[in-house]
């Protein structure tokens, strides 16, 4: 049955030979403004124009940018002419009233042709013919084709020539019929009529007609020709097959570029056909169904066609010069299956290597099996182990089977390729996934728990890392790359791993190897795309971790069935051919390409434009260098057009604001349309930079942004508005500052007026303790001259036995205490005298012979002991208003000076009026005062203050006496008594 289905599979090879490729269709649903596109063409910037009913658009790669807003009476356009080169493509309308100029990316419209060569009809000798460019034109009865400079005009039966315009016609007669355009096409100057059933095409060039033998396909019947003058392009459909037609030293040739199914597109509705061969992509106009793109890929899947049990593959061994071979036995090149030796009726997926003679071994259970070369890999032997097999590893000259016993594993190293007796055993807790030689003597090996070092001589382990290893692979400069499971790929240096950045998807965290190619190139496929990095980048980062790194990612769409791709630990998980084809297993079938033949695809300096911006709402401006915006834009989009054709997600484009020179980061942009929002007014520069180069060239370009400012943004208002505020400042800094001074005034004054107080307060205090210290003292002067009499009395007393004596001693006392009893109780007016709120004046007057009268009797006991008179001479009827304690103390003071100083003497006490005023006088025979210190008190009732602190020893009842007057505003006057003695008069004005 196996057989069966091998000889059925090789009976479809040639079926399944053939370019691979990946298909895109575009129609009015993904950005197409109408599903006929009748023309395509590419200018000399790179863009793709596309000629629809519906209006021109271009494309980018990206995206289709429609030109709605033309002012046109129609939009079905034709098909395109012009001239490339000189950069001006012409398009009209259906009814030839306007005309499409397409000139430096953009277009125009024109009522007028650019030239008469690209009108609709050209007119010659009174006859209008239909100026073509391509096969697909409306029928005619006749027509025109413009080469570089010559003229030819078609007729039935014969061609009118003309080299240029001032020439003569040449007529050359050619069996032709004008129904028959579609036999005709173009390679540049030279003109070929096909003729069905022949072997050979007619030839015009230069206006001689030749013959020229070609291929077949040229003439068959079932052959469709396209033709584009402007792009200089000529196509053969046939069966599906799409040859491209090329005419070279005078001879034609086909290639194929892709043979498509009949289920991919309707060849009947195929209008217009355009090969890009920098992309190496078709692009094929449909008049119903849009715009499919094919894409011609470099790599290729083995296909068969009858359907394989299981297209999911880890291992892929090389077998011959151009094939592989796997597991189970299945030889395949890039296009098919090519055999299958059926080596298990269990497959086993994930290990296969050569030995020294180039059998095949591969394990299974407790066996290694070996399919022997000599036998053509047609027998095969064992060699029994004793323990599961799970995979074999051979690295340069030594073998190591990793082996399972419910576990712990086991790795067995052997010299040969016998596998009988081990070089040593190690025992691990974790399987094994790949084995490498470090040096003669140390092996690296990978598992699930680390990587570790094991030493063939002292037979020691050293782990060196706890990652999961996958895999380890060795590059001819003896660098080792080991691979993790899910954690990238690392660089090994110095026995310390150096883990390799990521790209900005984070697909290269689960790699499966690393393939070096000739040209410096590390190949990774992953679980997510294939990367493509140079070596020497990461060897740079290795070194400065601040180096860029640039991975090229290529997926599905470069023409591969799947993006993950597998593999195993050690040789067997990728292959190298001698043809110099990589293969890799995938999840579905393997995948070969040549490295130094697939492209990778990076944009041209020269092509990368920033010149049109759109507002939210608005149609699209077009600038130069400098953008200038409205002050209330709300949201721009700068859009950065680069014709780039491959994977989108290879474009790598950064930018950067900057505003007032101060340096903003690179930030990737995922698109190629970038956004502008809610900026103040001001000057910027937009920074963009294109990766051009794997080498991480970058192409630069800057757009400078203007917002200008309204009037209160604008840099004048801001001055005026600061000056404003800081004149308003310091405006209200001086208002506060004269507030604050006048309060400062006001509290000073308020201080002032506390600390006149407070001097008041102090002074009233002072005062108070010097009125408290003068009544005590007066108090004590006062009374002190009744006690010392009284005590002097009682001394007496003592002394005398004479009754009679002591009689009138008894009565003295008697009639002095009885007087110093009254005098003590009136102490209390005392407190008046030093008050200063005492009153100066009373509501009740009293007598002045009353207060002398009582004076009198105090110190008339006194007195006559002294043998001293005191006589009362003054009037009784003399009243007085003045507080009488004041007058009292005056009064009592007075007299007792006269009695102290007057001995056998008698004292005369008067009191008169006169006119104005009323004088107290004291007048006594006495010792009298020194001169000096009557001048002394005479002047000190104008001179108080001077007085000394203290009136101790000074004539404490004097400057008691004056201190008094002065409080009722009274004098006293000192004389001298004659003969002898001193009168003291007291003067007192009367109160008006």
């Amino acid at each position: 049955m196996r057989k069966l289905l091998l000889l059925l599979t090789l009976l479809f090879i040639s079926i399944a030979f053939g370019q691979q490729y990946s298909s895109f269709w575009y129609n009015s649903e993904s950005g197409l403004p109408q599903n006929s596109v009748k023309d395509i063409v590419k200018d000399k910037y790179g863009f793709i124009w596309l000629a629809t009913e519906g209006g021109i658009v271009r494309y980018d790669g990206y995206s289709f940018l429609s030109y709605k807003n033309l002012k046109l009476s129609n939009l079905n356009f034709t098909y395109f002419k012009g001239d490339i080169s000189r950069d001006y493509i012409v398009n009209s309308n259906i009814d030839e009233q306007q005309y499409a100029l397409i000139k430096n990316r953009n277009i125009t419209i024109q009522t007028k042709p650019v030239s008469k060569n690209l009108t609709k009809y050209v007119h010659y000798k009174d006859k209008n013919y239909l100026n073509i460019s391509t096969v697909n034109f409306t029928f005619s009865e006749s027509f025109s084709i413009k080469t570089k400079d010559e003229m030819y005009f078609f007729n039935d039966g014969s061609i009118i020539y003309k080299k240029n315009k001032t020439s003569p016609e040449k007529i050359i007669s050619l069996a032709f019929n004008v129904k028959d355009y579609k036999r005709l096409f173009l390679h540049g100057e030279t003109i070929f009529f096909r003729s069905p059933g022949q072997k050979n095409l007619m030839v015009v060039k230069n206006g001689k007609l030749s013959q020229l033998t070609a291929d077949p396909l040229y003439n068959d019947p079932q052959s469709r020709i396209f033709w584009q003058q402007l792009n200089d392009q000529v196509f053969i459909v046939n069966q599906g097959k799409i040859y491209k037609s090329e005419y070279i030293n005078g001879a034609l040739k086909l290639r194929l570029l892709v043979h498509l199914k009949n289920s991919e597109i309707d060849f009947g509705t195929m209008s217009s056909i355009y090969y890009d061969k920098e992309y190496n992509s078709l692009y094929l106009g449909t008049y119903n169904q849009g715009l499919c793109i094919v894409k011609i890929s470099a790599f290729h899947i083995p296909k068969t066609e009858i359907p394989l049990e299981n297209r999911i593959y880890y291992t892929a061994l090389p077998f011959g010069e151009n094939s592989i071979i796997n597991t189970q036995g299945r030889v395949f090149d890039q296009n098919t299956l090519l055999h299958d030796y059926h080596f298990s009726e269990k497959d086993n997926n994930f290990s296969i290597t050569y030995d020294e003679s180039g059998n095949i071994i591969y394990p299974k259970n407790n066996k290694i099996y070996r399919v022997t070369k000599s036998s053509g890999f047609k027998k095969t032997d064992s060699v029994t182990v004793g323990k599961e097999v799970l995979a074999i590893f051979k690295e340069k000259g030594i073998y190591a089977l990793q082996l399972q016993r419910n576990p712990p594993y086991f790795l067995n190293i052997y010299t040969n390729d016998q596998f009988k007796i081990p070089e040593y055993s190690l025992p691990c807790q974790s399987p094994i996934n790949t084995v490498r030689a470090l040096d003669k003597d140390h092996l690296l090996i990978g598992r699930n728990n680390g990587l570790f070092i094991f030493s063939r001589s002292k037979k020691t382990l050293k782990q060196i890392s706890s990652l999961t290893i996958k895999n380890i692979v060795t590059t001819p400069d003896g660098n080792f790359w080991i691979i993790s499971r899910g954690e990238g790929f690392y660089f090994l240096k110095n026995n310390e791993l150096i883990k390799i950045p990521y790209d900005d998807n984070g697909y290269i965290s689960s790699p499966h190897n690393v393939l070096e190619d000739k040209k410096g190139f590390l190949w990774i496929p992953t679980n997510n795309g294939l990367f493509k990095v140079l070596k020497s980048k990461l060897l740079e980062y290795a070194k400065n971790r601040n180096t860029d790194v640039f991975y090229y990612r290529y997926t599905k769409k470069a023409g591969f069935n799947s993006n993950e791709f597998n593999g195993t630990g050690g040789l067997s998980n990728v292959a190298v051919l001698k043809n110099g084809n990589f293969v890799l297993p995938s999840m579905d079938g393997y995948v070969f390409f040549n490295p130094l033949t697939t492209p990778s695809y990076y944009p041209k300096a020269e092509n990368i434009f920033i010149e049109r911006a759109k507002s939210k709402g608005s149609n699209y401006i077009y600038f130069k260098d400098k953008l200038n915006l409205e002050n209330d834009f709300d949201i721009t989009s700068i859009y950065i057009d680069v014709p780039y054709y491959a994977n989108n997600d290879n474009l790598y484009i950064e930018t950067s604001l900057q505003s007032d020179d101060q340096p903003a980061k690179w930030q990737r942009l995922k698109d190629k349309e970038y956004t502008l929002s809610h900026l103040s007014p001001g000057d910027y520069t937009l920074n963009v930079r294109i990766l051009i180069s794997p080498e991480g060239k970058f192409a630069y370009k800057k757009v400078f942004i203007n917002i200008p400012p309204l009037f209160y943004q604008t840099l004048w208002f801001k001055i005026l508005i600061l000056t404003f505020v800081i004149g308003l400042i310091l405006f209200i800094i001086i208002l506060r500052t004269r507030i604050l001074t006048e309060k400062n005034n006001q509290l000073k004054k308020i201080v002032h007026q506390k600390n006149d107080e407070l001097k008041t307060t102090q002074d009233k205090l002072k005062n108070e303790s010097e009125y408290q210290k003068n009544l005590i003292q007066t108090i004590n002067h006062d009374i002190t001259t009744p006690i010392k009499y009284l005590s002097a009395m009682s001394q007496k007393l003592s002394e005398t036995d004479n009754p009679k004596l002591q009689k009138q001693y008894f009565n003295t006392i008697y009639k002095s205490s009885e007087e110093l009893y009254k005098f003590t109780l009136n102490l209390k007016n005392y407190t008046e005298l030093f008050n200063t709120e005492s009153l100066k004046y009373q509501e009740e007057s009293y007598f002045i012979y009353d207060i002398l009268e009582t004076k009198k009797r105090l110190f008339a006991e006194i007195a006559s002991q002294k043998n001293t008179i005191i006589i009362n001479n003054s009037s009784k009827n003399i009243k007085l208003n003045f507080n009488e304690s004041i007058m009292a103390a005056i009064i009592h003071n007075l007299l007792d000076n006269a009695v102290k100083n007057t001995e056998g003497g008698e004292i005369i006490l008067e009191a008169t009026s006169e006119d104005d005023r009323n004088i107290i006088g004291i007048s006594d025979n006495g010792t009298g005062m020194k001169p000096e210190l009557m001048e002394y008190y005479n002047h000190l009732i104008n001179n108080l203050e001077n007085k000394p602190s203290s009136f101790k020893n000074h004539g404490l009842g004097l400057h008691l006496v004056i201190q008094l007057l002065r409080k009722i505003e009274g004098k006293i006057v000192f004389k001298n008594n004659q003969p002898k003695g001193t009168k003291v008069e007291i003067l007192i004005q009367n109160q008006s």
